[in-house]
């Protein structure tokens, strides 16, 4: 059976509502991929580098889903640090020999807030392009003021409806990805 092992924030934990409800367990029901879900809520970008480096894995992980930045984004943390995490991440799966995805961050409900989310997703798509794989899940949010205001409960955190868009959406690509294509 093959597993990923998803490190990242509220939005990989699927909260308010739980990993069962995550669209991590929804890639997991599309695939049959097993997906573990080391996602806790209010984690920056460090935090998420170092238990990646601190956890244990069970030996069949095939690959890391990374998803940070959005607290980061929130607790005003610069944009330079979150690359060189992004960085430590990649070198440290690299010697792991795993392969990385990153999830770039969505854009939400905040004019101010989506202004920086642009900035970071440019950084990190000239960063790691070619080095990670880069996965886009915004096409399954929609960026229309309107998607995005029905798409989360809160402005950041999405609705149970939109956990499942972005699984549903996210199934096919990680699935690609874990062939090799």
């Amino acid at each position: 059976m093959r597993t990923v092992a998803c490190f990242g924030d509220s939005l990989i934990f699927g909260f308010p509502y739980g990993p069962k409800e995550s669209w991590i367990a929804e890639v997991q029901d599309e695939t049959g991929v097993t997906m573990i879900n080391y996602g806790v809520c209010g984690d920056c970008c460090d935090d998420i580098v170092y238990r990646l480096k601190n956890m244990y894995l069970p030996e069949r992980t095939e690959g890391v889903v990374f998803w940070g930045g959005a607290n980061d984004i929130l607790n005003r943390r610069p944009q330079g640090f979150i690359i060189d995490d992004l960085k430590q991440a990649l070198a440290y799966c690299t010697a792991k020999k795993w392969p990385l995805a990153i999830v770039l961050p969505l854009y939400a409900a905040n004019d101010d807030y989506n202004a920086q989310v642009e900035l970071l997703r440019r950084r990190i798509q000239l960063e790691f392009e070619g080095k990670a794989f880069l996965l886009d899940l915004q096409d399954a949010v929609g960026l229309s003021d309107t998607e995005l205001q029905s798409a989360y409960f809160d402005g950041i955190h999405p609705t149970v409806a939109t956990y499942k868009k972005l699984g549903m959406f996210a199934s096919q690509l990680l699935a690609g990805w874990l062939r090799g294509e």
